[in-house]
């Protein structure tokens, strides 16, 4: 096609993380603390303060076997497990290294949990991922990932924009609910 830039499959896998960031954030705009940790079901996974404060995401962040049958969860289950994809899958990817749950810190609140998503995404994500050579797509994911250390970069890519849009649309959906609780 000639007078059309060539696209690389980075940039382009870019832009579809953008295009759902976007429709992400216009979706959670107005979120309140009381509907970010609202409770649609009961037995739900949500984050709760520990002793001391500190706020922890139920069912080790999804990162387990998921119980039978899977526990629903509330808007900031959701949003944690979103960020801490973006954190845990970034930081194996760009600095080859893991992290444990002791490393993240959950927020207790709307605003703090859009913080967390924001810069989980934007840190520890995309913008080390826009960075990264094209070519590196095709390389082994590494040693991070344990039994998937072999697999290319561009389908720990794929899995990680799964997960986000999924999960953003399950969000979409919460909030949707929310209005009609009763």
């Amino acid at each position: 096609m000639r007078g059309h830039p060539v696209n690389s499959v980075r940039d382009s896998i870019g832009r579809a993380f953008d295009e759902v960031w976007r429709r992400t954030g216009e979706r959670l705009g107005g979120l309140t603390d009381d509907e970010y940790l609202w409770e649609p079901a009961p037995d739900g996974w949500t984050l709760r303060p520990d002793a001391a404060g500190r706020w922890l995401i139920d069912g080790e962040g999804g990162g387990g076997p998921a119980p039978d049958p899977v526990p629903v969860a509330t808007l900031a289950w959701r949003i944690g497990h979103i960020g801490l994809t973006f954190t845990d899958y970034g930081i194996r990817l760009f600095e080859g290294r893991n992290i444990t749950l002791d490393d993240v810190e959950f927020a207790g609140t709307a605003a703090g949990g859009l913080r967390f998503l924001e810069t989980a995404f934007r840190v520890h994500w995309r913008e080390p991922f826009a960075a990264m050579p094209e070519e590196r797509l095709w390389e082994p994911s590494g040693p991070a990932f344990f039994g998937y250390a072999g697999y290319p970069v561009i389908d720990t890519a794929l899995h990680v924009l799964d997960e986000f849009t999924h999960h953003s649309a399950e969000l979409g959906v919460l909030r949707d609910l929310y209005p009609h609780r009763s």
